[in-house]
């Protein structure tokens, strides 16, 4: 005779082959090619038996007076017969309270026996008022409950139940419910990244996922009665195309998630790299060039994803109840936009005429518009009616679409979402045609979180932190100009990745495509292109580079050629490696980046970037006002009209300036100014010894400031000295300020006082119009000749006229080969064109000049007039090609 431990091990032994067995047999589905949606109602199906009888193992449960007490239910997957192999399975028995603690012990043996087999089962035993009262509180437990079936007990409590939870609880408050549903979707969208195109996605809970289908069922049900997707087409919530869409992506994840389970022999939702590539090559897909099976099948997967997410977005979009107050508000003083489109608890609403009127691209991009300024989301009828008017657009934008969405562009507030909503109805793809093909487009590698779309969209949520960011990239990104080409230049620095080729290179003659059908400026269009092209430069460098090299650091500036340039690209860097992936961003790198960004600058405009800016001029008033010592002759005679005094002329001191000194050598500089009568100058000199360099100060009043800095730079220049270095500024009361940095040629072993005031004296002769410069200027020819330098490298001189850089000034670059009397000449040349400068930085490294002058017109406006503007630089590069032939 067996012994009773002897029968349920036997039992057990049985359950558990059971289970393989009716695995090994959806294998053999898997095999014949049978859809996802069949493997899972014919799996419900055998999972339906087995669980039944488990629990006819108690007879007591099936006779007398237990037998009307109880109903056992499949809920959840289970309820909607789409279990997974390894998934949990839900169950819910409803009993009568008053049998409970009769039911309990034969319920316990039943769920035990299910567990030593090998499965999962969640169950849960409640009286009908237990869960109707469960239900109100838990959303998670009213979304298990929506599609019961009935396995085994009575079908009158069935019955009862499935009338109770309808009346008491589905069908109270359906939009309130709704609401709950959406809000827990979306916890687990934040949850797992809020981004349907991560690269290692859960295919149920992932956005886009098998949730978000059941999420629609959810809604369907509360709304019409019926939890199938065909009652929201019916009544108009989605298109005949979105149904299609929707079956197919049912179908596809389906199947995904009975493979994942199938191959790992456990519950397994997440589609890790190893697994992408394990099914890619099981399901044979071919790969296309340049992209890789997986990279094929993933974009297959992101596909079905982001329109299940889409729609289901739209579709679950339940606006919150308002208050009697709001809805007084909203009646009788409503809250419109500017072009009278109605905004309510932040959506932006369109009446049925508005509506109507979507089939213009004008009116659509007004919309586009309206949201991002007011940072409102769109209705769901909105975005519905302009996916659907997408398809029949012109054939590309005219100049007024064109400007509008330039003008979107350019505020970056509330940019992040509007662009978003753009891409999910496709409109952006009418403006950037090339935008679709890098739709949900993957990177299979360990560096990339997010698809390529994605990740676009990821850099400008980054770029629109900057613009409140108290950083140096922050900084940056406030002093741009171009907004609107550098929001641009993100959504197309990866455009032209899924083609074979370097995707910069490519990319770069896409942005021309794309500049030419938006009718960019050229100067619009030649930074887009640049941007595109080399926007991994700066990260190339200052992550492989020697970037305290100054010929690694020449090279740069001069490929970038601009300041303004040279803050876009360092923003579009930031942006995107910080949209990479969370991981990927380092203070490290933030700090490299930041350092190359802050010598470039250097090099461009003369002024060391620091976004902490202020502080330190802040510092520098404190420190110039202790300064004060009384002197004879001075107009201020107290520390108090010192303070003023100075105040006023720090005011209007360039920040170049101000940022290169030290505030004890501004303060002496204002003392000097402040002595001067305005009919003399003062030149002051010093030699260091160490670095063997003379450094000349100039002051100079008004009157000769306008011919001072070209004179000056000659007189140096004919006296035999290389000028290293320069700085010129302009104070309040038009007093110029200069500095040069000399090595005198005439000299070694160290430079006597009595040359330095020579050279003081000269200068001070020819500014004041004591001596004629041309008696200076002749000897400039034998120096030149006498004093011919070995050249390293003689680069293509290159002169940009930037308009861009400085609200008040043009900023004129010249990169050359160093040369005898070059300053001389470009001051002079600059001089004849009927400019002043204002503020220059002149900089000479090893044998590479990066000259930078912020000049200005005879009526102290900017040089503006093409012709004008290509006559200078043309102009100053025949004046260096000369002095490089002689």
């Amino acid at each position: 005779m067996s012994s009773p431990t002897g029968g349920i091990q036997q039992r057990i032994q049985q359950r558990k082959a059971e289970v393989a067995a009716i695995r090994s047999e959806l294998r053999q589905q898997r095999l014949a090619d049978t859809t996802g949606l069949a493997c899972t109602n014919w799996l419900s199906d055998r999972i339906d038996g087995f669980v039944c009888d488990a629990f006819r193992q108690s007879a007591e449960l099936f006779t007398g007076s237990l037998s009307e007490s109880w109903s056992l239910l499949a809920v959840g997957g289970n309820g909607r017969r789409r279990p997974a192999p390894f998934s949990d399975i839900d169950l819910l028995i409803i009993c009568d309270p008053r049998q409970q603690s009769r039911l309990q012990p034969l319920v316990d043996v039943a769920i035990r026996d299910l567990w030593d087999a090998g499965v999962q089962p969640a169950c849960t035993m409640k009286s009908i008022d237990e869960a109707c009262e469960y239900a109100a509180k838990d959303v998670q437990f009213t979304t298990s409950i929506m599609e019961p079936r009935l396995l085994a007990g009575s079908v009158a409590l069935s019955g009862t139940f499935n009338q109770q939870i309808s009346r008491r609880v589905m069908h109270t408050d359906a939009s309130g419910l709704i609401l709950q549903l959406q809000e827990s979707r979306r916890a687990e969208w934040i949850a797992r990244g809020n981004s349907v195109n991560q690269l290692e996605p859960d295919v149920k809970r992932s956005p886009g996922g098998l949730r978000d289908i059941q999420l629609l069922r959810w809604v369907a049900f509360l709304r019409y009665g019926s939890p199938e997707p065909e009652a929201l087409q019916q009544a108009g919530d989605i298109s005949e195309s979105e149904l299609q869409e929707l079956r197919q992506a049912d179908q596809f994840l389906t199947l995904l998630r009975l493979d994942l389970h199938l191959l790992q022999n456990l519950k397994q939702d997440v589609l890790i790299r190893e697994l992408q590539l394990k099914i890619s090559e099981q399901r044979q897909i071919a790969g296309t060039d340049p992209s890789r099976p997986v990279e094929v099948f993933m974009q297959q997967y992101f596909g079905h994803t982001s329109r299940v997410a889409a729609i289901a977005r739209r579709v679950a979009d339940v606006p919150r109840p308002l208050t009697l107050l709001q809805r007084l508000r909203n009646r009788f003083m409503p809250v419109l936009s500017r072009h009278g489109y109605q905004l309510l608890d932040g959506v932006l609403h369109l009446n049925e005429s508005q509506l109507k009127s979507l089939q213009n691209p004008t009116v659509i991009l007004t919309v586009f518009s309206e949201a991002a300024a007011n940072q409102a989301r769109l209705a769901p009828e909105v975005i519905r009616s302009i996916a659907a008017a997408v398809e029949h657009l012109p054939e590309e934008p005219d100049y007024d679409h064109s400007e509008q969405f330039r003008e979107l562009l350019r505020d970056v507030s509330g940019l992040p979402a509007t662009l978003r909503t753009m891409a999910e109805t496709r409109f952006l793809d009418w403006l950037i045609p090339p935008f679709r093909e890098i739709r949900n487009l993957m990177q299979f590698n360990h560096y990339h979180s997010f698809t390529v779309d994605e990740h676009t969209l990821k850099t400008i949520d980054e770029v629109a932190k900057f613009a409140t960011e108290k950083t140096a990239v922050g900084s940056a990104y406030q002093e741009i100009r171009h907004r609107a080409t550098l929001h641009l230049a993100l959504l197309m620095h990866d455009i032209g990745k899924g083609r074979a080729g370097d995707h910069s290179i490519i990319g770069e003659r896409l942005a021309e495509t794309v500049a030419e059908r938006l009718q960019l400026a050229a100067n619009k269009r030649s930074m887009l292109m640049f941007l595109v092209r080399y926007h991994l430069i700066m990260p190339d460098l200052a992550l492989r580079r020697d970037i305290t090299d100054r010929v690694v650091l020449l090279d740069f500036a001069r490929l970038v050629g601009a300041p303004e340039l040279l803050r876009m690209l360092y923003c579009l860097t930031v942006a995107d490696i910080r949209a990479v992936g969370p991981e990927v961003w380092t203070d490290w790198k933030g700090d490299l980046l930041a350092d190359l960004y802050n010598r470039a600058s250097l090099i461009l405009s003369g002024r060391p970037y620091n976004h902490l800016e202020r502080e330190r001029i802040q510092k520098i008033r404190a420190a110039v006002r202790q300064s004060f010592l009384p002197s004879p002759g001075q107009v201020v005679k107290t520390a108090e009209e010192w303070g003023q005094w100075a105040d006023a002329e720090l005011d209007s001191l360039p920040p170049l300036y101000l940022m290169n000194q030290q505030p004890e050598r501004i303060a002496r500089d204002l003392t000097v100014i402040q002595l001067l009568d305005g009919r003399d100058v003062k030149i002051e000199g010093e030699y260091d010894p160490e670095l063997e360099i003379v450094s000349y100060r100039v002051y100079a009043p008004e009157q000769f400031a306008a011919a001072s800095f070209h004179f000056v730079a000659g007189i140096l220049s004919a006296m035999g000295m290389d000028i290293k270095d320069a700085l010129v500024c302009t104070s309040k009361r038009g007093f110029v300020i200069s500095l040069f940095r000399v090595q005198d040629r005439n000299f070694s072993g160290g430079v006597p006082h009595s040359r330095i005031e020579d050279v003081a004296v000269v200068i001070g002769d020819v500014l004041t119009g004591r001596k004629k410069p041309e008696s200076i200027f002749r000897r400039s020819t034998l120096i030149r000749l006498l004093g011919q330098r070995a050249v390293i490298t003689r680069q293509v001189p290159k002169v940009i006229v930037d308009n861009d850089c400085s609200q008040q000034y043009t900023v004129v670059d010249v990169f050359a080969t160093d040369t005898q009397g070059l300053l001389f000449t470009l001051a002079q040349t600059i001089h004849e064109h009927g400019l002043t400068v204002h503020l220059a930085r002149i900089a000479t490294s090893v044998d590479q000049v990066v000259d930078v002058f912020y000049v200005l017109d005879a009526d102290r406006k900017k040089l503006e007039d093409p012709e004008r503007i290509a006559a200078l630089r043309t102009a100053l590069l025949e004046g260096i090609g000369k002095l490089s032939d002689g």
